[in-house]
This record gives C-alpha cells, sequence and structure tokens, in this order.
C-alpha cells in the first residue's frame, strides 16, 4: 500500500509541474498578446510566474523525494532499465537546473527589463525558449516514466 501512495504522490506533482508549464505556454502566455498594454501583461505574467513558482518548486521537491523512494523500494529493480533509467535521471537532472536557472536569474531579470523599457525585448524571447525548453524536457521525462510503466 505504501508503494501505491508514494506513486500516487509523484504522479499527482507530476502532474501539477507538467500541467502548471503547459498552461503557461498553451494558455497564459497567448492570452497576453492581443490588445495588453506592456506594463499589464508584464505585471500578469509576473505575478502568475511568482505564484507558480511556488507551486512548481514544491512539485520538484516532492517528484525528488517520492522518486528516491520509490527507487528506495525498487532497489534493483531498476538497474534492469539500465541505459533508459540513466536518461531519465539525466533529463530530471537538467530539469531541475534549467528551473533554477530560470527561477532564480532569467525571470527576475526579465521582469526588471520589462518593467524598466516598458516593452518585451529579445531577452524575453530568450527567456520563453528556456521555459519551452524545460517543458520538452519534462515532456520527456514523462514518456520515459510511461516507458518504464509499460515496460518498453
Amino acid at each position: 500500500m505504501f508503494v501505491l501512495i508514494v506513486t500516487w504522490i509523484h504522479v499527482i506533482a507530476a502532474m501539477l509541474w507538467v500541467g502548471g508549464m503547459l498552461f503557461f505556454s498553451l494558455v497564459l502566455v497567448p492570452c497576453l498578446k492581443p490588445g495588453l498594454s506592456e506594463a499589464l501583461r508584464s505585471d500578469l505574467m509576473s505575478r502568475v510566474g511568482l505564484r507558480f513558482r511556488v507551486v512548481g518548486w514544491i512539485s520538484i521537491v516532492v517528484l525528488l523525494t517520492t522518486g528516491f523512494l520509490r527507487l528506495y523500494q525498487e532497489g534493483q529493480a531498476l538497474t534492469a532499465y539500465g541505459t533508459a533509467f540513466q536518461v531519465k535521471l539525466f533529463l530530471v537532472f537538467v530539469m531541475v537546473s534549467l528551473t533554477l536557472v530560470h527561477d532564480l536569474v532569467l525571470g527576475p531579470k526579465s521582469i526588471a527589463l520589462s518593467r524598466s523599457m516598458g516593452r518585451s525585448g529579445p531577452f524575453q524571447k530568450k527567456v520563453r525558449l528556456v521555459a519551452r525548453f524545460n517543458l520538452l524536457i519534462a515532456l520527456l521525462i514523462v514518456f520515459a516514466a510511461v516507458s518504464f510503466v509499460r515496460g518498453f
């Protein structure tokens, strides 16, 4: 029963993390483009971004914790996945690293530039590119997880 609960919590945290990133790229950003002033767009992005940062990092901590618990529970069984499991761990490392860079460096600089310049610039496009790449990494991690469960 413990394994089931840990796995369920892991899946919920993954849904929050990946779902939040999908919300940003597929819902929020497109809605902010037409007809809104740059100041309002910047304010909304920073407010929603700061709120999601809390949810996102809680999700990441839960994912790492439950992931390590599952690794401990499964022990040698996961080594049977070999390279595929190592790729998943590498992708998790890349995702967490990109999230740190985005949240602690790029995001705050982007908000400050947007507020000081009053418009979106090339730096903001780079920040969006990093966020989208991180989303791709997260989706690849989900694909790897589904592959493990399905035995591929």
